[in-house]
């Protein structure tokens, strides 16, 4: 099971990535060489999520990850797991392939300690204060930034390690007519997958995308055993289940919008994912889900400085579990939400954003919680300064009033110098908060109704660089949470979740992405120190968290022919919080090759984990083997 990410082979990533920087910055002064097509528009990357409105990746002090159209396609990821990995400073736990429970941890942070929107929307469980990235489709996203460090100062509640926000696909932008496109597959354990899309108008006038799409797989035994307690003795009994954990996945998007003669634009979008998943388990072995995201944004110019902003939607995680097809319990979680944001530029130095938020959260189960729904009101100022050509400063101010716990304020202060060459220095320092759960607070028997919202405060300096050739980035940080909830027993064996202890995680992160003719190479590498911080496992390293993460990706053209491989690796993790059980680390090789059979036909074939590595996650719960997938894709 223990496969060690050898020290001499991060060494030596370690090494490349602090040589690159230089490599590039010489490039940039050795001659006029064009740069390719793929670099100048990453050099004008537009990302919404760092500073809620349009920015390029220059403008905003944040470490941002974008996840193109292009780069989910060219990497054949089947799920939206697969695709997220490759973020620098992320790591998962995942039990067990596709459809299958997922934990993310951003930086070393919690699981619930990250904000995911779907086209400006929050979503996620209230009850249990995670997002189902598991059941989010891959062939309704047009792209996914990820914003890494606090941004409570702007979003709110969850947001200490970072923001994700997902976008669905987006129609054409200029030419007429209905386009279509189409895509399928086959793999491993009879994996299936289809999708049709439909898409047409003009981005100044009307447009529209339609995307249906289904995924299917047998999949394999995930879980080795589990410990059951059956009467009338209770004794603890191992319990093996050695049939295959199948997943189902049906899903539908439909986003469109109309922009309007004088420059007000309407746009409409709608997910929908459902379908089953099984697996083992002593209480429940089968769930019916649904996901579904609603969202209709107004934008309004008023002036030739300043445009109006107003958004209203919806969200709603629903679960249904079953074993052995008797019924067992039901978690609905629905959560509507309202935003105002005006935008105005001051002088050709100053950004300036206001906006107010609504959030409700409403949960429906079979369980009786003392208080189903609850409010949320947020008020936030983010302010950015081009103090002159090569200084900016960026501010940003929230004030959350929760109708459970009251108010809450957040800060945050980045301050960017450009040294030339396309070389810059950030440093921040932003505060942030996680609310506590309906699950924490109300949970029939347990809940803590006095719990108070973890906080965290975070500080960090970076350094970057873009060239003709490519990229470059490293990051340092620190972040120290406190008043961090854990279940605690308080007396007769009853257990009830506490503001008990503190953690803090120091980090870095090092990437760079280069293009040399055909040749395309990225790489990123993050090593942290993810520990508690108070109590009893003071020093320990928190659970599930590896040290060290690695990813390196390699792509090459040959004419019609594409071939590329990944690799991803991650040291040991423990999963016990006194770190006297561990998962040994691992490493996984995946190639895969694309054919253009002509301009329009392009099929493609993905290895995953070509050296079937044994390894797991989550503990007792394999990953899968060498495995396969291939494709065939319409793109007229």
């Amino acid at each position: 099971m223990k496969t060690p990410l050898y020290p001499a082979a991060a060494a030596a990533l370690g090494t490349c990535l602090l040589y690159l920087p230089l490599t590039f910055l010489q490039a940039a002064e050795s001659g006029p060489e064009t740069a390719p097509a793929s670099d100048r528009q990453e050099a004008l990357e537009i990302v919404i999520t760092a500073g809620r409105k349009p920015q390029s990746t220059r403008e905003t002090l944040a470490p941002v990850t974008v996840i193109t159209r292009e780069a989910i396609e060219t990497s054949q990821a089947t799920d939206v797991v697969a695709i997220l990995r490759q973020v620098p400073g992320l790591s998962l736990k995942n039990s067990g392939g596709l459809g299958k429970q997922t934990s993310l941890h951003l930086r070393g942070t919690n699981d619930k300690h990250v904000l995911v929107l779907v086209d400006g929307i929050k979503v996620g469980s209230a009850t249990l204060g995670t997002t189902t990235f598991e059941y989010l489709p891959l062939d309704q996203v047009e792209r996914i930034e990820v914003v890494r460090g606090p941004r409570s100062s702007l979003y709110g509640s969850e947001a200490i390690g970072g923001v994700i926000q997902i976008f669905t696909r987006k129609g054409a932008d200029s030419a007429k007519g209905i386009k279509p496109r189409l895509s399928t597959g086959y793999g491993s354990h009879n994996t299936r997958k289809a999708a049709i899309n439909l898409s047409g108008g003009d981005k100044n006038a009307s447009w529209f995308n339609l995307d249906a799409a289904t995924l299917r797989t047998d999949g394999y035994n995930v879980l080795e055993y589990y410990t059951d307690y059956p009467p009338p003795d209770y004794a603890p009994t191992r319990v093996t289940e050695p049939d295959r954990d199948g997943y189902t996945n049906n899903s539908l998007s439909l986003r469109a919008g109309h922009r309007f003669t004088n420059d007000i634009t309407l746009e409409f979008s709608t997910l929908q994912a459902q379908g089953e998943n099984a697996f083992d388990g002593a209480y429940q072995n089968l769930s019916e889900f649904r996901e579904q995201v609603l969202s209709l944004k107004l934008s309004a110019p008023l002036g030739a400085n300043t445009a109006l902003g107003a958004r209203i939607g919806q969200s709603r995680d629903e679960l249904d579990s079953f074993k052995d097809d008797t019924y067992s319990s039901t978690f609905n979680t629905r959560r509507d939400s309202a935003t105002l944001q005006l935008d105005t530029r001051m002088g050709s130095r100053t950004d300036l954003s206001f906006g107010l938020d609504f959030l409700q959260d409403n949960i429906d189960s079979n369980y009786a919680y003392t208080v189903d729904s609850r409010d949320n009101a947020g008020i936030f100022l983010n302010t950015q300064l081009r103090l002159d050509n090569r200084n900016r400063l960026e501010f940003a101010l929230r004030n959350d009033d929760n109708e459970q716990f009251g108010a809450k304020t957040t800060g945050s202060l980045a301050f960017g110098h450009e040294f030339g060459n396309g070389v810059r220095a950030t440093t921040s320092y932003g505060t942030a908060f996680k609310a506590p759960t309906f699950n924490d607070l109300y949970y029939p028997g347990s809940g803590n109704p006095d719990l108070a919202p973890e906080t965290s405060r975070n500080i960090e300096l970076g350094l970057s660089g873009s060239t003709r050739r490519g990229e470059w980035f490293v990051n340092a940080f620190q972040n120290h949470i406190d008043d961090l909830i854990e279940w605690q027993d308080i007396g007769g064996n009853v257990w009830q979740p506490m503001n008990v202890s503190s953690a803090r995680i120091r980090g870095l992160e090092l990437g760079a992405s280069t293009q040399f003719g055909d040749w395309r190479l990225a790489a990123n590498a993050t090593l942290q120190q993810p520990q508690a911080d108070s109590g009893n496992n003071k020093g320990k390293t928190l659970q599930y968290r590896p040290e060290q993460i690695l990813n390196l990706d390699l792509d090459r053209r040959f004419g019609a022919l594409t071939l590329g491989a990944g690799v991803h690796a991650e040291s040991k993790r423990y999963t016990d919080a006194s770190n006297s059980a561990e998962l040994g680390g691992f490493g996984t090789l995946d190639l895969r090759a694309r054919y253009d059979i002509s301009p329009d036909w392009k099929l493609g074939l993905k290895i995953g984990n070509l050296l079937d590595k044994d390894y797991a996650q989550s503990r007792n719960y394999r990953q899968d083997g060498l495995n396969a997938m291939l494709t065939l894709d319409y793109q007229p």
